[in-house]
């Protein structure tokens, strides 16, 4: 029923897009077949040289080149450049490259339609606001520049959110917000850069554009290293803290259960976009500390001695130092020496208390406890969640940050990990 409706809701897009076709055809037409030529080459060259980031999202400057064929050569021909970039750009991947003949033709449709629709649109409503086409005096028409761009936003986001409540019934209203968020700041850079290619075209022609083209090129090359840098980074990471897994015995997989309850937290607790990153990598990374602690002292089956806990609290400080050095992890680090700060002001390394523990160190806190109480250790069995959740609710103010230790017993006393099974397979 969800596939029989999405493809209803892409054909619809079709269709509508078709009719867009021919309306914006008759009325603005191409005035140049170079001009349209131009975009739609380097468009497909744009939107091929994707970087794809560690969370999934694709960065591309193709909308630059979009917005440059709007305010140079009208609705028609800047609508035109973006189905023709999407549905033909070809993306290497893992397994080789991505290209028209082996995506499904479901996804070109609606990717080629809702670009359509809302590139022409985002061009009738500049021109109907008062923007001149072609023109290099378009750069003083502001008003009918932030609107379109504002247009093309909406419109853009609110088609991705209608295909995603169809698939996954979740909140449109919710699931447009977040697509809103992440689709302004990034028309706002590259609607920028396009509105100075189309200066440069119109005042200079094809060769300053080429010229433009250069440098944006090398710096998408020189961001891509960046990117694969940062991936090489949290492989390395990540290799650690398996090798902390196959090294502490009784918490194998303990990360992996500490991150899911911190980021259902995190998420209750409405934590910025910036926040829940960092504590996703915190969360997984906490214990890395550990892999300098002695293999005697983490499996021991005994009660530990005072010496052996003293060694045991500096696993945060030895993690904390391991990534303080590498310059995205700053953050990170700081969260990590934290995680077993008190809220009352008694726990370690600093005994820092309330409001100077970061949240997201007393969000892991309370997830690191959870997992630790339901999990097997050296010297006990695993608990129930019941008198896990009773022991965070019991020390809400004194060992947890309160309103935070409340959140978790509540989302974790509704969590029902075998519904949340069912509905992932």
């Amino acid at each position: 029923m969800k596939k029989n409706n999405m493809l209803l809701y892409i054909f619809s897009l079709t269709l509508l897009s078709i009719i867009l076709f021919f309306f914006t055809l008759s009325k603005y037409g191409v005035a140049s077949f170079t001009s349209l030529l131009l975009w739609c080459i380097l468009i497909i060259i744009t939107d091929s040289l994707v970087i794809e980031l560690p969370n999934g999202v694709g960065v591309s400057v193709g909308l630059a080149i979009t917005i440059a064929a709007i305010f140079t050569a009208g609705p028609f021909v800047g609508a035109l450049t973006a189905a023709c970039g999407v549905s033909f750009k070809i993306v290497k991947n893992n397994t080789g490259y991505s290209h028209i003949f082996n995506t499904p033709y479901y996804k070109t449709l609606f990717n080629a339609s809702q670009l359509f629709i809302s590139s022409s649109i985002t061009g009738i409503v500049f021109t109907t606001l008062g923007g001149t086409v072609g023109d290099q005096n378009f750069i003083f028409s502001l008003p009918p520049i932030l609107f379109s761009l504002l247009c093309y936003v909406v419109l853009n986001s609110s088609f991705i959110a209608a295909l995603l409540f169809i698939m996954s019934g979740e909140s449109f209203f919710k699931l447009w917000f977040k697509n809103l968020k992440g689709l302004l700041p990034n028309t706002a850079g590259v609607g920028t850069i396009g509105v100075i290619i189309a200066l440069a075209y119109i005042s200079y022609g094809v060769g300053a554009v080429l010229l433009f083209f250069g440098p944006l090129l090398l710096s998408r090359y020189s961001y891509k290293l960046y990117v694969e840098l940062r991936q090489t980074y949290m492989e390395t990471i990540n290799a650690l803290n398996k090798s902390m897994d196959a090294k502490d015995t009784y918490t194998s997989g303990h990360a992996t259960r500490v991150q899911k309850y911190a980021m259902m937290l995190g998420q209750a607790a409405k934590l910025s976009s910036k926040q829940l990153d960092n504590l996703k990598t915190a969360s997984v990374l906490h214990d890395i500390g550990k892999i300098g602690i002695d293999d005697s002292i983490l499996n021991k089956p005994g009660k530990l001695t005072d010496q052996e806990f003293s060694t045991i609290h500096k696993h945060p400080i030895i993690g904390y130092d391991i990534l303080r050095n590498v310059d995205f992890l700053k953050d990170i680090a700081v969260i990590i020496k934290y995680h077993h700060e008190r809220y009352d002001g008694k726990g370690y390394p600093d005994q820092i208390s309330g409001s100077e523990i970061p949240v997201e160190s007393s969000i892991i806190a309370i997830a690191d406890t959870f997992d630790a109480i339901t999990s097997d250790r050296p010297y006990r069995k695993k608990l129930t969640k019941e008198f896990a959740l009773k022991e965070i609710a019991n020390n809400a103010g004194r060992q947890f940050e309160p309103t935070l230790a409340k959140t978790f017993v509540e989302i974790v006393t509704n969590y029902n990990e075998d519904e949340e099974a069912r509905h992932v397979s």
